[in-house]
């Protein structure tokens, strides 16, 4: 009895497996069995994956089959596969390669990187998609359109024409919404973009972005029109295809870049994500990420409410502005915890919202653009606070505050100021160094309505300049705290 139960359980899964492969248009005499037995595959539907044959149509028609049967996974098995023009993935479809966590580009052995031509090409293992359409058309389509419950996974996306100069060949972005929602990007590396990803341009809600490498040259990720929670988490935005900051195309994007760039959505949560190298790091607007109004194409976003944005883990490196906050949520705002930065803290008179730093770290300002050691607070009625941080300026800008204040209301509470004439002289390090000067700590402007600085601690001689005519509280710091070296 029980040998004639597993004989039928046998023969059922053998129907089942010929059924599923029958759907996807299989031989199954001499072959083996599917490796996901329900997943449709790009090479069942004519996809060559070598870099030369135009594989659009295959991939495009194995999703839309897929569709058809209600949704499930597409499979793009190890291969450069070229699209000549662009794709869309349907609803409740998901493209899959064979990678399960973002790959770096790697290299194969003997074959170095150009100084200024990244990776060769036959460097990309894995599942590669090569994008080609659009050159020179920034509002163009999208290499790659995502709809509701679709997801794009596990790929390498490469722009095989793509030049390292100043400035790059401009592309249309190069993953979008179609105005869905619960899209995802799981797993991916994305390659010298033009443009990364735009969840922004059309109403997208409850996007899920995860483990992302990117190398984008202008603009990053693209976030607005979100009305429910949105996700990102270990996004990595770095220079994986020409790393040196010393070349014409990292100029350029230390010029003109932009990384993060969040619209108005309601409880973003970013976690442990990172951007380096750009023009602006993070930034809060209530403009398309070109500062056109958004309004003018959607008069209705006039009257919705900016970002609300959750911000943990993660930071903005080596950027002229790592933090731009032109406007938030006037009820819930902008909240950083467990963040470090290298690059200038802005916050304009436009905004509205609070804007929060807990337990963050800043290494201060680049290129002194905007006269300050670390963060230039014109917050016009708006709160900023720091909490619980620490302020280590590198670089020496000559006289100029840390933190410059001329209007709004801040909290600096429990904080560490670190610069000082003698730190890391003496026995530990006895040449003077660019860390040591005694800066100008806190400048209070008339524009102040109120300024809470209390319970820090200060390396150097406290120097707060109060002109504000509000309601200041200054207490309980200490000073004078820094390393004194033995004669």
């Amino acid at each position: 009895m029980i040998k004639l139960v597993m004989s039928l359980a046998g023969t059922a899964l053998m129907i089942l497996f010929a059924t599923v492969a029958d759907a996807r248009g299989v031989d199954t005499v001499g072959s083996e069995a599917p490796a996901t037995a329900f997943a449709l595959n790009v090479r069942d539907y004519g996809a060559k994956g070598d870099g030369a044959n135009d594989d659009t149509a295959p991939f495009q028609k194995a999703m839309e089959t897929c569709a058809r049967q209600g949704g499930g996974i597409v499979e793009v098995p190890t291969g450069s596969y070229l699209i000549k023009s662009h794709l869309m993935i349907p609803e409740a479809v998901t493209l899959e390669g064979n990678w399960r966590a973002p790959a770096t580009s790697l290299r194969p052995e003997g074959a170095g990187f150009g100084p200024q031509l990244g990776p060769h090409i036959e460097a990309l293992k894995g599942s590669v998609l090569l994008a080609v359409e659009g050159a020179g058309q920034a509002d163009g389509t999208p290499f790659i359109t995502l709809n509701s419950n679709s997801t794009l996974r596990g790929v390498t996306i490469f722009y095989p024409q793509q030049t390292p100069t100043s400035p790059p060949v401009a592309y249309p972005w190069t993953i979008a919404s179609a105005g869905a929602d619960d899209p995802a990007i799981v797993d991916v590396l994305v390659l010298n973009s033009y443009q990364g990803i735009d969840f922004g341009s059309h109403e997208t809600n409850r996007h899920y972005i995860h483990n992302l490498y990117l190398d984008a040259l202008y603009r990053g990720i693209y976030i607005d029109q979100c009305r429910d929670i949105g996700r990102l988490e270990n996004v990595h935005i770095f220079p994986f295809w020409d790393w040196s900051f010393n070349t014409p195309l990292r100029k350029f994007v230390y010029e003109h870049g932009q990384g993060f760039i969040f619209g108005r959505t309601d409880w973003e949560l970013v976690q442990d994500c990172f951007v380096v190298g750009f023009n602006v790091g993070f930034r809060f607007t209530r403009t398309a990420p070109d500062g056109v109004s958004r309004t003018a194409a959607n008069p209705e976003l006039k009257y919705l409410p900016t970002g609300n944005v959750l911000i943990t883990g993660g930071g903005a490196d080596m950027s002229s502005i790592a933090v731009l906050v032109e406007d938030s949520q006037p009820h819930a705002g902008v909240s950083f915890a467990n963040c470090q930065f290298f690059g200038d803290l802005i916050v304009a008179p436009t905004n509205t919202g609070m804007v929060r730093f807990t337990a963050c770290g800043f290494f201060g300002s680049l290129d002194a653009a905007h006269g300050v050691e670390v963060a230039k607070i014109d917050a016009g009625r708006s709160r900023v606070s720091f909490s619980n941080c620490h302020f280590y300026a590198i670089y020496d800008m000559h006289g100029k505050p840390v933190i410059d204040v001329p209007s709004g209301r801040i909290s600096i509470v429990n904080c560490v100021f670190m610069n000082s004439l003698k730190t890391l002289r003496g026995p530990m390090r006895p040449r003077p160094d660019r860390f040591g000067w005694n800066p100008v700590h806190v400048v209070l402007g008339p524009g102040v309505i109120a300024a809470v600085i209390t319970d820090n601690e200060f390396y150097a001689p406290l120097n707060i300049v109060n002109n504000s005519k509000g309601k200041v509280v200054i207490a309980n710091n200490v000073d004078q705290t820094d390393f004194v070296p033995a004669p």
